[in-house]
């Protein structure tokens, strides 16, 4: 518990929550919507795993089998029955459905090897027989996909990159948990690791709203959208009114709108329409004033993308952005609505990931096509976008050669007292007032001060108040970044792109984070200590 709400407390590293939650068995998670599921298959699978959730395994397999025997024959169908059985404590029939869900192209290899669901079958004789099956599927599906197509293969040697340092890179990672690692030099892959697994698409996080500010920057270059300081009440005119009236798109990207909204992404996730909640939401600081790690706000950027585009963000992505650059396989949630989910909810494959931090690196052209303006990148994370966080750009974060400073708000204890915050909470915070500390050191202070759970409500109880940052040195690249540590760092100097993706079954703890990617990817090409 300590470490997640150490996770979302740290909007450093710009954490958002998944919607997919997960079911009673604590590892597996529940598909999101699969393109290939008809309205009624999702429905059913949905109610499904709500069962699975609550306990009742025979009822989950009761409705997966009526659906299955109705002539739907899908993966995700037979998986799901596979997990009602495995829990209901028949391996026979979970081994079943499992041989089923292979049969009809099931890949995903996390699941198989965390599912506490599967447990009794992995003891059975056919389990590695099944495993290697998904493991087929896999890479037929990728080939299908032409995931990583058109980048070329370069060795370490070639590079320039230290091969020790990489060796001691790649360790890491797996030690973090990652599931995939990618790394691009000049342009040509050096090398893809996938730890125990195949390549798959991997929940971006709030890396998301990095891909969300290409897709603005797009828009932009086709004149759907006049310019980033563009009113929102150019798109929603409901918002001509008061301090509603002062807020521009850049407001919303640079997260100083003064929107109202909480720390955590609990409000979202239980509204039906994550677009009007935040268009119904109340502007409770002058916009530009004031930092504050923004989900409600991305969202409506989302939204606002979908309405200058005039189609689905999805379809607009694809056709101007995907598509040129060879990435098929990929799926963006959208809320019970329709609507694009901006904050989090972009599943990608590490490789194709680290495809759009090429086209940055770039400059926005790839294959000889100019495919994003070099001024809408040089927006994104050439310099802060505002003055109170230094680390931030337009919903891409800004790296420092020298990492990052931190120091509590001044106003926290007066936000936090006015809403009931005690006393005694508030006496050991002040004795960290007026002092600032080295990246997370300030959170393990808190910790140690007050306990996790009551740092957490401070923090909650102080918004839009917390934490001062600011970035020390050069800056010498820029990332998209997530919680459980969905990373894409690009560093243009150094003509390196980085991916690195996890796949989370529920609660992220402080080592999946992997917060020392970057220095060690830095350490790739520094030169060697004398």
């Amino acid at each position: 518990m300590r470490q997640l709400l150490f996770a979302v407390c740290c909007s450093l590293l710009a954490c958002a929550h998944s919607r997919t939650s997960s079911p009673a068995d604590g590892a597996v998670t529940p598909p999101g919507p699969v393109v290939s599921l008809t309205p009624e298959e999702e429905g059913v699978v949905m109610r499904a795993w709500e069962a699975v959730e609550g306990g009742e395994s025979a009822k989950a397999l009761a409705l997966v089998t009526a659906l299955w025997d109705a002539g739907h024959a899908h993966p995700d169908i037979a998986w799901a029955a596979a997990v009602s059985a495995g829990l209901g404590g028949d391996a026979a029939a979970s081994s079943h459905w499992l041989e089923r869900a292979v049969q009809h192209g099931f890949k995903n290899l996390y699941s198989l090897r965390s599912s506490r669901a599967m447990e009794p079958v992995r003891a059975l004789p056919g389990y590695d027989a099944l495993l290697e099956g998904a493991r087929r599927n896999a890479r037929a599906a990728r080939e299908a996909a032409g995931v990583g197509s058109g980048l070329e293969r370069i060795s370490p040697a070639e590079a320039g990159i230290s091969e020790p340092e990489l060796a001691a890179l790649v360790k890491a990672a797996e030690e973090a948990s990652s599931s995939g690692l990618v790394l691009l030099r000049r342009g040509k892959l050096v090398g893809e690791w996938y730890f125990g697994g195949e390549s798959e698409r991997i929940e971006a996080m709030s890396a998301t709203k990095g891909v969300v500010a290409l897709a603005i920057g797009l828009l932009i270059d086709d004149g759907k959208i006049p310019s980033v300081d563009t009113p929102v009440s150019h798109f929603f005119p409901e918002w001509k009114e008061g301090l509603k009236a002062q807020v521009t798109l850049r407001h919303l990207l640079s997260h100083t709108s003064g929107l109202a909204a909480r720390r955590t992404a609990g409000e979202i996730y239980e509204a039906k329409d994550y677009v009007r909640l935040a268009l119904d939401s109340a502007v409770v600081d002058e916009p530009g004033r004031r930092f504050f790690y923004n989900n409600k706000a991305t969202n409506l950027v989302a939204g606002i993308a979908e309405r200058a585009a005039g189609e689905k963000l999805e379809a607009y992505l694809r056709r101007r952005l995907f598509t040129p650059l060879g990435i098929q396989d990929i799926v963006w949630s959208t809320d019970p609505s329709g609507n694009p989910v901006g904050m989090a909810g972009f599943k990608v494959h590490p490789l194709d990931f680290a495809k759009l931090g090429q086209l940055l690196l770039q400059r926005g052209v790839w294959r000889g096509e100019r495919i994003l303006s070099e001024a809408w990148i040089r927006e994104l994370g050439a310099a802060p976008a505002q003055s109170h966080d230094t680390t931030s750009g337009l919903l891409w974060w800004l790296v420092y050669e020298e990492g990052t400073r931190m120091a509590l708000d001044p106003d926290l204890l007066v936000r936090a007292r006015g809403n009931g915050a005690s006393e005694a909470s508030l006496g050991r915070v002040q004795e960290l007032m007026g002092r600032d500390f080295e990246g997370r050191e300030l959170y393990e202070r808190l910790f140690t001060a007050l306990g996790a759970e009551a740092s957490f409500e401070l923090f909650d109880k102080a918004a839009p108040a917390g934490v001062k940052r600011w970035g020390v040195g050069r800056v010498v690249g820029f990332a998209a970044m997530g919680q459980g540590g969905q990373q894409l760092l690009v560093f243009p100097e150094h003509d390196i792109v980085v991916a690195r993706m996890a796949i989370t079954g529920g609660e992220v703890d402080e080592a999946i984070e992997f917060r020392t990617l970057g220095q060690r990817v830095l350490d790739l090409v520094r030169p060697a200590p004398r």
